[in-house]
């Protein structure tokens, strides 16, 4: 039976369609009238790129056309090659309309004319004309109610993020009827628990009534055998007590252990398993390899694995995004692995796999893995990283999930474009997930996600900073180790642990200074963790203990508070905040202020280092450079020049953070990237040319954008020099520096 015909995933499909074509009618009428075409332009490439692909693994060759050409027509609006004219939106709206009537595994209701007069305006759009004409789209016909809808398909949940059909589960019977009998159970508990509870009331009731006749009996000098009597009466009632107490601890451990039972069943009838995201996969794997010659088996391995229904929404995507990546990238033709000495098929494996609270999802191929050398080569020549890198390996690998990074020096209807990877991750990393990539040349690629099984519940440390406690989410913690163990280094003002066995080192940051704890701090332990690419050390007081917790939502009131992943309800009915170690370490990992928080103590104590500079006196007779760069690797880069240099720098990780740094205390100068999420370069350079007491402030952008009409915006926003990342020289990097602060 072909997969078309599977009322589930067609039901799936059919919502995925109507919801990426909403997404893209909302997000082209704002892209209209928005201040920063670029960045809206690329998200609606997503949709346009995933409804594509749905529609590739349905096998509805038109829609993938008409898809194709919208995508394309939008990647020549994010690149500014098409204006944002009132036809070119007008014809991507009638783009989107005509996907929306498609409706996986039926008919599509657009009449053939208009398709095809649509895909000739869309490739004279594309082809640059001044002025297009958009067909006219007659009304949509009235669904004719002959047939009751296909029970399967109301119920089903989709595939796919937030909002979507996750709120929504087909759950059998057999759990349902499991869970009401250990709900049974618990109700009975709580009647045990209560009469238990009545009786040692009444057994205090009675206690307190025979101290008061002994105190009674002693103050009215009572004889001997009265205070006996007494006495022996306290004692019978404390055996009572006793008892009492015994069995409801014990009533109380088995109430325990039944709610907690309980908790599972409830999360389990959210959870579904791994194969109704891959259901779909092998058809995707069939299409993209028969489109680019290629022989490819896809296996799958642990699919009845069961997840979160908002888990797997969440990851869906990435999945189809990392599958169809391993079929176009990495496995090469029958014939150039015949002459590799490899099977003419190729394998792409779609593994899973629980650890814990955790599960292990992984996509691979036995392809040609990544060429080290020729990777650097492109992320150097199209600016992603710096003239004379060194980069290799897992650092290297980042690369590959950078926003518009491409391998590809063309444009095919899966690939070229560098939309794939940086959704890829940023759909993990929202779930507090990993991505890891391990790669051999001539053997194969594997992607590595750790991804958590529940949102509900979480296996954290707490951990204790001065008098606060935290819980950090194991996902992603390495060790735990006692500072007294590792031996900490000052390595060019930022602090670092090394590891006598191993001789690993990694920066060290002071979790309770990160997160701005006040009063005493004596940091004795390390937590590890691996979530960004790179380990970071993080110090506090002391690790208490692991435990499951339910994790809360903060509410709406509070909203989204940087650094947190939720709260927790603690024994004594204190919150503990869950930390988010991934965006704690993106904002410090590579600034000079990541050991800037730890306390002289402990550099002093562990490593003997003497105090540094900037703990001794800010900075003071330095100058100031507030470094403003997405990428990790270019951010860490020009904090080492300029700190050689011996400037004092600060890092932010986007625009916004850039504006927030300023806030919290006067540069000398601004050197910013461009391209940039929430806030770009040059908007936060016409933010401080428009704040009172930052307008004089330098700003130098940095960027792989080296067109004249760039370099006219950089400057016409208040730039006072512009570099070009391609043309990187680091004695020019700190001239320019130099001439501008003056020292």
């Amino acid at each position: 039976m072909a997969w078309s015909d599977n009322p589930e995933l067609a039901a799936s499909f059919r919502h995925e369609a109507a919801e990426r074509s909403a997404s893209l009618r909302d997000g082209l009428l704002a892209l209209e009238g928005s201040a920063q075409p670029r960045q809206a332009a690329t998200a609606l490439m997503r949709d346009a790129h995933t409804l594509k692909g749905s529609a590739t693994m349905f096998g509805a060759a038109e829609v993938v056309e008409l898809a194709h050409r919208a995508e394309d027509l939008l990647a020549r609006v994010r690149d500014g090659r098409v204006a944002v004219r009132r036809d070119v939106i007008d014809l991507l709206l009638l783009a989107t309309e005509l996907l929306s009537r498609w409706r996986p595994g039926e008919e599509w209701a657009v009449p053939a004319d208009v398709r095809a007069d649509t895909l000739v305006s869309l490739d004279a759009a594309i082809s640059g004309r001044e002025s297009v004409e958009v067909p006219r789209l007659p009304a949509e016909p009235s669904p004719v109610a002959a047939e009751a809808p296909d029970a399967a398909a109301e119920e089903l949940p989709s595939a796919h993020a937030g909002g979507r059909l996750g709120d929504q589960v087909r759950v059998p019977t057999r759990r349902v009827h499991g869970l009401l009998d250990v709900v049974g159970e618990a109700e009975l508990d709580v009647r045990r628990v209560e009469r238990h509870t009545r009786e040692l009331s009444d057994l205090l009731s009675e206690h307190q009534v025979l101290v008061k006749q002994l105190r009674a009996a002693l103050l009215a000098g009572g004889s001997v055998g009265e205070l006996g009597d007494r006495v022996t009466a306290m004692v019978g009632v404390g055996d009572r007590l006793h008892a009492t107490t015994r069995d409801l601890r014990s009533r109380t451990e088995d109430a325990g252990n039944r709610l907690a039972r309980v908790r599972d069943g409830a999360m389990g009838l959210a959870m579904v398993p791994v194969r109704r995201v891959a259901a779909a996969f092998p058809a995707l794997v069939r299409e993209v390899a028969g489109a680019s010659g290629k022989d490819v088996e896809l296996v799958l391995d642990g699919a009845d694995v069961e997840l979160d229904v908002r888990v797997l929404d969440g990851v869906a995507d990435a999945l189809r995004h990392l599958v169809t990546n391993a079929v176009d990238h990495g496995c090469e033709t029958p014939d150039g692995r015949a002459a590799a000495g490899k099977p003419r098929r190729a394998i792409v494996t779609l593994a899973a796999r629980t650890a814990g609270s955790s599960a292990v999802v992984e996509v691979a191929d036995d392809g040609a893995g990544v060429d080290d050398d020729l990777l650097r080569e492109i992320a150097v020549r199209r600016g992603y990283l710096p003239e004379g890198t060194t980069a290799s390996g897992s650092v290297l690998h980042q690369v590959l999930f950078e926003p518009g990074f491409s391998t590809r020096e063309d444009v095919t209807t899966t690939s070229g474009r560098g939309v794939g990877l940086d959704v890829v991750r940023s759909a993990v990393q929202e779930l507090g997930g990993t991505i890891e990539v391990v790669s051999t040349l001539g053997l194969g690629t594997r992607f590595i996600l750790t991804l958590p099984v529940t949102l509900g519940v979480a296996r954290c440390l707490l951990v204790r900073c001065g008098t606060e406690r935290y819980a950090v989410p194991l996902a992603g913690v390495v060790e735990t180790l006692s500072l007294g163990d590792v031996a900490v280094h000052d390595v060019a003002g930022s602090l670092v642990i090394s590891r006598e066995d191993s001789g690993a080192t990694m920066p060290l940051a002071d979790l309770g200074e990160v997160l701005g704890v006040v009063g005493a701090r004596s940091p004795r332990a390390v937590v590890v963790a691996r979530l960004t690419g790179e380990s970071v050390a993080w110090a506090v007081d002391e690790v208490e203990s692991e435990r499951e917790v339910v994790v809360k939502s903060l509410g709406d009131f509070l909203g989204r508070v940087p650094g947190a992943a939720g709260a927790t309800i603690d024994d004594d009915g204190s919150v503990l905040l869950l930390v988010d170690l991934r965006e704690l370490a993106l904002r410090w990992t590579g600034s000079a202020s990541l050991g800037a928080g730890v306390p002289e103590p402990l550099a002093t104590e562990t490593s003997g280092a003497a105090p540094r500079e900037r703990d001794t006196a800010e900075g003071q007779g330095r100058a100031r450079v507030l470094v403003v760069e997405d990428s990790l690797g270019v951010r860490e880069l020009q904090r080492s020049i300029l700190e050689g240099a011996g400037y004092d720098v600060v890092t932010a990780v986007d625009g916004l953070d850039g504006a927030a740094r300023l806030q919290g205390g006067p540069v000398d100068l601004v050197l910013s990237d461009v391209e940039m999420p929430g806030m770009d370069g040059f908007t936060l350079t016409r933010t401080i040319r428009k704040t009172r007491g930052w307008e004089n402030v330098p700003v130098v952008i940095m960027t792989s954008r080296g067109d004249d009409a760039d370099k006219r915006a950089g400057l016409d926003a208040g730039a006072d020099a512009y570099l070009l990342k391609r043309e990187f020289d680091q004695r020019a990097l700190v001239d320019t520096v130099r001439r501008l602060v003056g020292r």
